[in-house]
């Protein structure tokens, strides 16, 4: 076994794992026979659609300084969010356009705003919600919505995470919004980048991926030996390292890692996520809709939020035609994909996007098995235990699922980067320990 580059290699080729590489000049190893993982595209029939919306909302320089070094050219999009209750699509966010409501149900939302500082102090998610949006507006939309998205009641959840994910809306604003509505410029994403041309979201995994000196794809990682400091691959091939970055789900990694103590299993068995199937539909009309994305509360709704990638980049479409995307939230991988994707065209047909004699002309339903990183109680106390585990092994985590949290994708290429950082920190320490 010869070792691989410097001593460092990395696990996962998603955007935390190829900013990694890249920054760390190490190898990167990958299950799938694809990079970007989460953040990739996939063309099918002259379609191309994300796995799950993406954009890039960022207002971090550096960021927008590497995408620009690494080739990457973004279009600026003004964000044409909504959500659809009542029967009705409503500008998004929902706080400050609250004129498509029932006049009572209007008036307890905004009147609730007004005393939502008399709510305890929050306890939980749902009292996050109750004591910054008030119990209406809660009620109403983001309770049914978040328990839809997420799989578990608000209740079940912490809100260290929220920060600017839910946008925070002044008095005015609601007041106006009661009477006028149509505002959208409250939030991180009042407007977004998405890049240029036909490849999707996916071109920023590819820019990284250009960069990347080593990448292997088809690796699949099924044995860590923390003692020898190898890892086996599913193809059979062992790889020596010195320091190993992770970027792969918390529980694939230490199920598969030598020597675990009990503690750090048990804590790993506490984390959860949801779990998603994502719907893209290619649609023999072209201009379908005006609109970015659309979020969806309801219960008789399958899906929780639709995309209309067509409106990203116009390339991503094949002349004519529109394409949307649908997430649904999912206990399992479903049996029959087929007959979640006739469900998810019913319900569109159901909410007014598609017309009844709408052809489908291309369809892909793709599983995603770690969604969002659910935080709860049991998290809170299980992340400590495993970090302390890992670093003890010379394990470094970053990203999204290295790292167990809710990364948008700016937050995960700057994860790959201080991971590379952590490394590259940790194998000096290593290098001078060993020469003492």
């Amino acid at each position: 076994m010869a070792r691989d580059g410097n001593g460092i290699i990395v696990l996962g080729g998603g955007l935390a794992g190829l900013a990694c590489g890249y920054f760390a000049e190490a190898s990167v190893y990958e299950a799938s026979d694809h990079h970007g993982g989460a953040a990739a595209s996939d063309k099918v029939d002259g379609f191309v659609f994300d796995r799950g919306i993406h954009v890039l909302q960022t207002k971090n320089q550096k960021v927008l300084d590497l995408l620009d070094e690494l080739g990457v050219r973004f279009a600026i999009r003004r964000r044409s969010a909504h959500i659809y209750a009542f029967k009705r699509f409503t500008p998004y966010p929902f706080q400050i356009n609250s004129t498509n409501l029932p006049l009572g149900k209007r008036l307890r939302c905004v009147l609730d705003f007004l005393r939502r500082k008399e709510n305890p102090e929050p306890a939980d998610y749902q009292g996050w919600m109750y004591r910054n949006i008030g119990r209406g507006f809660a009620d109403t939309f983001l309770i049914p919505y978040s328990e839809k998205f997420w799989g578990v009641h608000p209740r079940e959840m912490t809100f260290e995470w929220t920060g600017n994910r839910v946008p925070e809306a002044k008095a005015l604003q609601v007041l106006r919004g009661a009477v006028i509505g149509v505002n959208t410029k409250v939030g991180t994403n009042a407007s977004f980048r998405y890049p240029e041309g036909a490849g999707g979201y996916g071109a920023v995994a590819d820019s990284l991926r250009n960069k990347v000196a080593e990448l292997h794809l088809g690796h699949e990682a099924v044995s860590v030996d923390v003692a020898q400091k190898t890892v086996t691959f599913a193809n059979g091939k062992q790889v020596p390292f010195e320091v190993l970055v992770s970027t792969i789900p918390l529980p694939i990694l230490v199920d598969i890692c030598s020597e675990v103590p009990q503690e750090v299993r048990e804590a790993v068995a506490s984390l959860r996520t949801n779990r998603i199937m994502v719907v893209n539909l290619g649609i023999k009309r072209a201009n379908i809709s005006s609109k970015h994305w659309v979020h969806f509360p309801e219960k008789d709704i399958s899906f929780f939020r639709i995309s209309f990638p067509h409106n990203f980049s116009p390339e991503t479409v094949p002349p004519g035609m529109s394409s949307v995307s649908a997430e649904v939230s999912v206990p399992e991988e479903p049996a029959d994909r087929d007959a979640l994707i006739q469900r998810v065209v019913a319900d569109l047909q159901k909410v007014g996007i598609l017309r009844e004699d709408d052809e489908v002309v291309a369809s892909l339903a793709h599983y995603v098995r770690w969604g969002y990183c659910i935080y709860d109680e049991a998290r809170q106390q299980a992340i400590p235990v495993i970090k302390k585990w890992l670093r003890s092994v010379d394990i470094v985590p970053c990203g999204r699922y290295g790292l167990w949290t809710y990364f948008w994708s700016d937050e995960a290429i700057l994860s790959g980067r201080k991971g590379a950082e952590q490394a590259k920190s940790h194998l000096e320490t290593i290098k001078a320990t060993a020469a003492a």
